[in-house]
């Protein structure tokens, strides 16, 4: 390969034209698309080309990496010592200015092939280039030039896409004839737009390529990305990482969702993060979008002017639409709206979304760039309904990924079975996690002398100061969680009814032993009564999802008869959950001052999801009547009108796929739910 590759040793990282790093740089920072790699790789290497091969095309968004993807490949067969003797890798540059035609791509070939080897291929070269632009006598002199070497070539092509579009339709046919017949060539080529070509029946390359798509990357290889960029860079920037993926995991995740896992994107947040740790998910997102500024603007500013007030329409709204409703706002003909809209399709800017009927609807293809479009474009009002969904992912994530499994860790800890000390930092420094819990995993990891002291004592600091909890705090000197509910049993007599329910759950959990289970249960409901404290006792069991006990829910119901005998607006809102969880559905439903109050209790989440789960979907979607209420919390309405038996399920195909992961979340906590509070 090239000898003046870029080293990266000056510790920074390139967002593009990764084919100048150097080879083995880039091989160790290789962290994702690793199964797309295998794939292609395996196919290669077990490859002899004695016929023609099957050639390959990769799709994906800008920067959903191609190009590294493509290097890679090229590097791995140039440094095979088998494949190498007769198999030469042809990488061309992500932009070929200068190949205009099918004649120009063969002659950019011979170039390649000289520069890589003189010896052989020099006269080739030369050869070529004193044709008269003849396509077949100059994939004639490659053929046989390669053919008398005992070679043969693999040409990675990034931006394939831009490239047959320069081709007439006889180049087009030449080159497959080309690929088809011959088995000195074999072609990988990379696209961020749609291959009409391949799609198109009256298309010389209908259906020619074995396609591999780029998907979105997810969270853990997100955090194989951002530590491999660290890795690169220096030891402090490995410490930042670290630190922020252990203790605010929520807020780079809360990024990823929005920005549909596009790693480019995720390099960019990794540069924000090395300049200095963000405050809130919503501060990584305006950086990010101010670097990403030059790049979308060139987009934008390369579409028509029909083209630009079509997708500027479209961006605004945010979710899918009709061409009808595009055509009605930009005050352009329908017929020109549907036009336009295919060639925004094939240029992957815009993305069909087919319906039940002949009104399909349209997308922004890169959310990303929807996001980054509201943010630049909008006013206050669509800027805030970005704040509200990256509070609502950023806080979903607390609520779904560490709450739900906070007694498998507690398990993993008591057990002694691989303790993840990285997912217990975010239990600690969750904001939806009481600190009685908190409290007790670190008893737990105090008991098992894990290493990572300075964080127990750290969160301790914080913690043995608060008196609320401090009288739970004292019962953890003892070596065993079993211990430590024989304490509450026998030895002190907790009045903290958090507490009691906690150690009651364990019990459980472990099924140490259901008489003890039972009497913890009848303390905290005895102090509860004592201390008239029913309503939080109800909500304690059902946080801790004590079902078996809803009994007791019925007690807490008939004692206080209505909602007007409570004066707490927080135990009015709790009771509504309560009545909820008891299927009296009509006594359930929510006034205005309830729906506010658990909403700034950050209830309002369970609520719906329990309405969803108790089937009660009309009710559910009658709360978003509320535009601001539905814009707020968009990913819980997607998943309410989703489950909605008529025509307004339509509703969810406008969904952007930046929330189809929360969305499919929420679902399965309705189903849940569905089996947990039967």
């Amino acid at each position: 390969m090239d000898d003046n590759k870029h080293n990266t040793s000056d510790n920074s990282v390139l967002l593009y034209n990764t084919q100048n790093i150097d080879a083995e740089v880039l091989k160790s920072g290789f962290s994702i698309r690793k199964r797309e790699y295998d794939r292609i790789w395996k196919d290669i290497q077990n490859s002899d080309m004695t016929h023609p091969e099957t050639h390959y095309l990769i799709q994906g968004v800008r920067g959903a990496g191609k190009t590294t993807l493509l290097s890679r490949l090229a590097y791995e067969v140039a440094a095979d010592e088998k494949l190498s003797e007769w198999l030469v890798p042809i990488l061309l540059n992500e932009e070929e200015y200068g190949i205009l035609s099918l004649f120009t791509f063969w002659l950019r070939i011979a170039e390649k092939l000289a520069e890589q080897n003189p010896n052989l291929y020099a006269d080739l070269f030369e050869q070529i280039s004193n044709l008269d632009d003849s396509a077949e006598a100059a994939w004639d002199l490659i053929q046989n030039s390669l053919d008398e070497n005992k070679q043969k070539i693999i040409v990675f092509v990034d931006n394939l896409g831009e490239l047959f579009k320069d081709f007439d339709e006889i180049e087009h046919a030449q080159l497959r004839k080309v690929l088809s017949l011959h088995s000195q060539i074999r072609l990988v080529g990379g696209s961020s737009q749609l291959l009409e070509a391949h799609f198109d029946v009256s298309e010389p390359f209908y259906q020619f390529f074995k396609l591999v798509n780029l998907r979105p990357i997810n969270e853990m290889e997100m955090h194989e990305l951002l530590r491999s960029l660290a890795k690169q860079t220096s030891e402090d920037a490995v410490n930042t990482i670290e630190e922020v993926i252990t203790e605010h995991p929520e807020r780079i995740e809360a990024v990823r969702r929005l920005t549909d896992g596009v790693p480019r994107t995720i390099v960019l947040l990794f540069q924000i993060i090395i300049e200095g740790a963000k405050e809130s998910s919503y501060a990584y997102l305006e950086e990010t979008i101010d670097k990403t500024t030059p790049l979308y603007k060139h987009r934008m500013d390369d579409l028509s002017r029909q083209q630009k007030a079509i997708v500027h329409v479209i961006a605004m709204n945010w979710d899918a639409m009709s061409t009808k409703e595009i055509a009605e706002q930009t005050r352009l003909p329908s017929k020109t709206v549907s036009a336009q809209l295919v060639k925004l399709q094939q240029q992957w800017i815009v993305d069909k979304i087919e319906t039940n009927t002949k009104n399909h609807l349209y997308i922004v293809k890169e959310r990303f760039f929807n996001i980054w479009y509201l943010m630049r474009y909008g006013n206050q009002k669509d800027k805030r309904r970005v704040l509200w969904l990256t509070r609502f992912l950023e806080s979903w994530y607390d609520y779904y990924e560490i709450n739900s499994n906070f007694f498998e860790l507690m398990k993993s800890i008591v057990l002694k079975k691989n303790i993840p000390l990285d997912y217990i930092n975010a239990h600690l420094s969750s904001r939806n996690i009481p600190n009685s819990s908190k409290d007790m995993i670190v008893s737990l990891l105090k008991e098992e002398d894990i290493e990572e002291e300075n964080i127990i004592k750290d969160y301790l600091s914080i913690y043995q100061e608060d008196n609320l909890t401090k009288d739970f705090f004292e019962l953890y000197e003892n070596k065993r969680i079993f211990h430590y509910i024989d304490l509450l049993m026998s030895q002190k007599k907790s009045e903290n009814i958090n507490s009691i329910v906690m150690a009651a759950r364990l019990s459980k959990e472990f099924n140490i032993d259901s008489a003890l289970y039972n009497d913890l249960i009848m303390r905290a409901k005895i102090l509860s009564e004592k201390e008239d404290r029913l309503v939080e006792l109800g909500f304690l069991l059902f946080v801790n999802e004590i079902n078996d006990k809803k009994y007791i829910i019925e007690d807490i119901i008939s004692h206080y008869g209505t909602e007007d005998s409570i004066e707490s607006v927080f135990e009015k809102s709790i009771l509504k959950l309560l009545l909820l969880w008891c299927n009296k559905f009509e006594k359930a439903k929510l006034k205005e001052a309830d729906l506010s109050s658990l909403k700034h209790m950050g209830l309002i989440q369970d609520y719906v999801i329990l309405l969803l789960a108790k089937g009660q979907v009309e009710t559910a979607y009658n709360i978003f009547s509320n535009s601001d209420f539905r814009k707020e919390f968009k990913p819980i309405y997607y998943a309410t009108v989703s489950l909605l038996k008529d025509e307004r399920q339509q509703e969810y195909l406008r969904m952007g796929s930046e929330l189809q992961g929360t969305v499919d979340e929420i679902l399965q906590k309705v189903e849940e739910y569905r089996i947990k509070y039967d």
